[in-house]
């Protein structure tokens, strides 16, 4: 199952026009950008899910609140300023501090201004984890079965584009983890000397 293709087919139409004219877009840039958008949320959605911690939180999130029912009317869903500002909050939480920089990505990835890249990311990530809200309840998924969903999607890695800059930057925040572990390590080891 390809969610972004499924995402995809259901944003076609209303739901994407509305997107395009609330950014100033013609069809062609509209496209390029939900493309964009989605591969980002969703390599950034892998990268969470990769952990356990992480995929117990993406559970809870569609657990509690993203139960998918914001899919039954997306033309409505992309114009609502209350479903733009979770976005915002959803995107700080999967990107942290790097949520400028995968904007900035997507923008220059599709030809837009950040600022409609900014606008798109934050209606579509509520919308990617309604999808995988409604994925969960509908097949009866454990965090485990939510996580091996995500994980088998195609990335983007791998494309040149997006999904790379998305899962370098995650690797680098874990590398970067990785060295202030090992100093720790070294000076704990030091001291017991």
């Amino acid at each position: 199952m390809d969610i972004k293709q499924i995402l995809l087919d259901q944003l076609s139409g209303a739901a994407t026009e509305k997107l395009g004219s609330q950014n100033g877009l013609d069809a062609n840039q509209t496209n390029s950008t939900v493309n964009a958008a989605l591969t980002a949320i969703l390599s950034g959605l892998q990268q969470e899910a990769s952990s356990s911690k992480g995929a117990e939180q993406l559970d809870a999130a569609v657990t509690k609140k993203h139960n998918g029912s914001i899919l039954a009317d997306l033309a409505e869903a992309v114009g609502s300023g209350a479903n733009k500002a979770d976005g915002g909050k959803i995107l700080e939480h999967i990107f942290g501090n790097k949520a400028e920089k995968v904007t900035d990505t997507v923008a220059e990835n599709a030809g837009v201004s950040s600022s409609a890249a900014g606008d798109i990311l934050a209606t579509l990530a509520p919308i990617v984890l309604g999808q995988l809200g409604q994925k969960k309840q509908s097949e009866g998924l454990d965090v485990s079965g939510l996580a091996s969903i995500l994980l088998g999607q195609k990335s983007g890695k791998g494309d040149g584009g997006v999904g790379d800059v998305v899962s370098g930057m995650f690797s680098k925040k874990n590398a970067g983890l990785l060295m202030l572990l090992l100093g720790f390590l070294k000076m704990f080891i030091g001291r017991k000397k």
